[in-house]
């Protein structure tokens, strides 16, 4: 079953609540000072009964301009909307105020309703009927249903509720999902016996009596003891529901108004949004670049700076991208729509949407930037993906973090992110995590340019130490995260143009690079006194003691290790390869004809001293060549 809330618009005192109680028998002026006032402060809900047996929330909102933040607090979930105008007074100054927030928050669905027809001639009604025709003309509402009601003898309500309930019937249905919960706070107090109650209107998802949940931006955890829908007990409440939960591990004091329950760890607090602004089209000011400003979203009220992203200024009918800079943490998801008002004086100047929860610092007039919104505010969301997960590679965001971003299950985003992968737009580097295809690119280019200028600063080293490699790549790409971080290198390795000696990283071919004439004689040289040296294994002091230049000196030490001309015994002795490939084919030709060959053999055979027998004989042990078996070694392969 959809469970579908309808909302009330329009000007102070045009009988919004009398309306509701007429169609559904229920008082939602609950303060003492409401009733004494005769008008709404506080958001009232309903439950609109029907023989279809139809699950309908009415919200009455507040009329009264100093109250519009409440109305905004209710407005924003709504599916269908009652466009309230009495006819003795027809538009009036918050009629269309509240007509552009509906507008704004794209409620695409309304009936437009004339109240109080008890107290004018028809001729009257005609001519609010044509002022009304003349607001809304080009919206949502032109041509919605137009019925005239008296919530006093009760004329029209019958057909009204009828409508209502025929036009609910069309109203999508709103995913359900566990993992989308969500619920802006509008309500939190406590009652004796049960503690901490919130109420709220279910925007996406469901909850269940038991489950664990997150309050945001706090990000503090409590438990949902029971919910009650419309005054009964549940045990799950789901998407357009009025609900109210009851909450174990949380005191009142911790929630206020405009925080949002949400599935845990569903959600993530920032202080910047990326927004796509929308200037009504009769805004009393000019939205220059900085302004301060209220910003409305769900239940919740923030102030802000607007930096404008492509613009020096929006005037009113106009729209840019902007960049929200908040003054508190908020959590909301992309796609969720916002009111802006003027800092001071109040007034309300436009709206628009969320294009990105999380983002950046942005600068402005940057052609990338502006480019990368644009994608993000298109329409379809493959595109929207492909740029979210761009921009999340650098992150090296798993999918469920893509999913948040985007604001869908993790197998909604799933499937679009296995059709990128299947484009080669995606490039998957374990089950979890995916980066796209231009970042990799621009992974393997950054690797390269680290690579070609270390070559530059160390023309004879044959490779960069592999932590050190991690270490400035990783800083060159801004990456956090050692595991991710380790299978962007490997996948960049599989790329083919970098090569892995084990403990060092190097161009493919670098390998065979040449060397300057001056360089290759030190080479010469360095490898010339190692192989004369013979077992007698040299220190690497005494290599490199005849040159001058100890620090290309090392380096080439280096290259003579990986291109295996030199062989490292211990930390600090090298033996030339030939010499140790004699020494083997010495200790196999003794062992073949004796069986095992002991220290004293081999330090004879070699003609040298026990301390150098010693070194070469360990280090076979420890290649698994020779293994020691009493006080003789014996071949292993």
């Amino acid at each position: 079953m959809n469970h579908v809330i309808v909302g009330t618009a329009g000007h102070v005192d045009h009988g919004k609540t009398c309306l509701i109680r007429a169609l559904t028998g229920i008082e939602t002026d609950r303060l003492k000072e409401e009733k004494q006032r005769g008008i709404t402060i506080e958001l009232g809900f309903a439950d609109l009964p029907n023989e279809q047996g139809q699950s309908i929330g009415i919200i009455d909102v507040p009329g009264h301009e100093r109250f519009i933040k409440h109305m905004l607090a209710g407005i924003g979930g709504i599916d269908l909307v009652l466009l309230v105008v009495a006819a003795d007074e027809g538009v009036m100054p918050q009629t269309v105020e509240h007509f552009e927030i509906l507008k704004m928050l794209h409620i695409r669905k309304g009936i437009i309703v004339i109240t109080k027809i008890d107290m004018v001639d028809p001729e009257w009604i005609e001519v609010v009927r044509e002022d009304i025709a003349d607001t809304v003309k080009g919206t949502f509402l032109e041509g919605a249903p137009m019925m005239e009601v008296s919530s006093y003898t009760g004329q029209g309500i019958p057909e009204l509720k009828a409508l209502i309930c025929k036009m609910v019937e069309d109203c999508g249905g709103r995913r359900e999902d566990p993992s989308l919960f969500r619920l802006p706070i509008d309500r939190v107090f406590t009652m004796e016996g049960f503690g901490t109650v919130i109420t709220g209107t279910l925007l996406e998802g469901s909850v269940s009596v038991g489950d664990e949940i997150e309050v945001y931006p706090s990000e503090k955890k409590a438990k949902v003891r029971s919910i009650q829908v419309h005054g009964k007990s549940v045990d799950r409440a789901s998407a357009g529901q009025r609900t109210a939960i009851n909450l174990t591990g949380i005191k009142k004091e911790e929630i206020q108004r405009g925080n949002v329950l949400a599935a845990k760890d569903s959600l993530e607090t920032t202080m910047m949004l990326d927004v796509k602004i929308e200037m009504f089209a009769d805004s009393p000011r000019t939205l220059l670049n900085d302004s301060r400003l209220h910003l409305y979203y769900g239940s919740a009220e923030a102030l802000c700076k607007a930096v404008l992203l492509d613009a020096e200024a929006l005037e009113a009918g106009q729209e840019g991208y902007a960049q929200l800079r908040l003054e508190e943490k908020i959590a909301v998801r992309r796609g969720d729509r916002f009111i802006l008002r003027f800092y001071s004086p109040l007034e309300s100047i436009g709206g628009g949407s969320i294009l990105d929860a999380n983002p950046p610092k942005r600068k402005r007039f940057r052609p990338e930037v502006i480019e990368a919104l644009r994608r993000k505010d298109g329409q379809e969301e493959r595109t929207v993906l492909e740029q979210v997960l761009r921009e999340g590679s650098r992150k090296l965001s798993p999918r469920k973090a893509l999913a948040a971003a985007m604001g869908q299950t993790v197998e909604e985003t799933g499937k679009e992110l296995d059709a990128l992968q299947a484009e080669g737009l995606a490039i998957a580097l374990d089950k979890e995590l995916l980066i796209h295809k231009d970042f990799l690119a621009e992974a393997e280019a950054d690797a390269l340019a680290i690579l070609a200028a270390y070559r530059k600063e160390n023309p004879v080293a044959m490779g960069m130490h592999k932590e050190e490699f991690r270490r400035r790549l990783l800083r060159k790409l801004r990456l956090e995260g050692e595991k991710s971080a380790e299978l962007l290198l490997n996948r960049i390795m599989q790329g083919g143009r970098l090569t892995d000696s084990g403990n060092m990283i190097s161009e493919a071919g670098a390998a065979a690079a040449e060397i300057s004439p001056e360089h290759k004689a030190m080479r010469d040289r360095m490898e010339r006194f190692v192989l004369e040296r013979g077992v007698e294994s040299p220190e690497e002091a005494d290599i490199l003691a005849a040159e001058k230049d100890k620090k290309t000196a090392r380096q080439m030490l280096n290259r003579l290790l990986m291109e295996g001309t030199v062989v490292k015994l211990t930390p600090s002795t090298y033996i030339h390869k030939n010499t140790l490939d004699d020494a083997i084919a010495r200790i196999r030709a003794h062992i073949a004809e004796h069986g095992s060959i002991t220290l004293a053999e081999f330090r004879d055979a070699m003609g040298t001293s026990r301390k150098y027998a010693v070194l070469i004989l360990d280090y076979l042990d420890q290649q698994k060549i020779t293994r020691l078996e009493g006080d003789a070694r014996i071949l292993i392969g």
